[in-house]
């Protein structure tokens, strides 16, 4: 009987160990399957938890604030004109004197 004992301690023990694996493979496939969903719910948990946030303070004025700064404004069209006849001046300017140059080579 004493054998039989030990076998069945043993059968335990390994079902315990494969029943502990199984369960932590199926908690890390879950986990990366499920990952957006579960970032987005510990984000807001966090959110609710924490201590020093208002909640009477108002959220959207920020988000608005976040994406303004984020896209900047383009410039007005009277300043980029501005600015390519400026280069293009630049330009002419130095086909000009590379123009010189290449003559007084000669």
């Amino acid at each position: 009987m004493a054998k039989g004992g030990g076998a069945r301690e043993g059968g335990a023990l390994k079902t315990a160990v494969i029943v502990a694996g199984g369960l932590a493979l199926a908690w890390v496939t879950m986990e990366t399957a499920f990952r957006p969903f579960l970032d987005r719910l510990r984000g807001a948990v966090s959110r609710n938890t924490d201590p020093a946030r208002d909640p009477d303070q108002e959220e959207a004025p920020a988000a608005a604030e976040a994406e303004e700064e984020k896209t900047p404004a383009p410039p007005a069209p009277a300043v980029v004109e501005e600015k390519v006849e400026e280069k293009v001046a630049e330009l002419e300017e130095k086909a000009e004197e590379a123009a010189a140059a290449a003559d007084k080579a000669e």
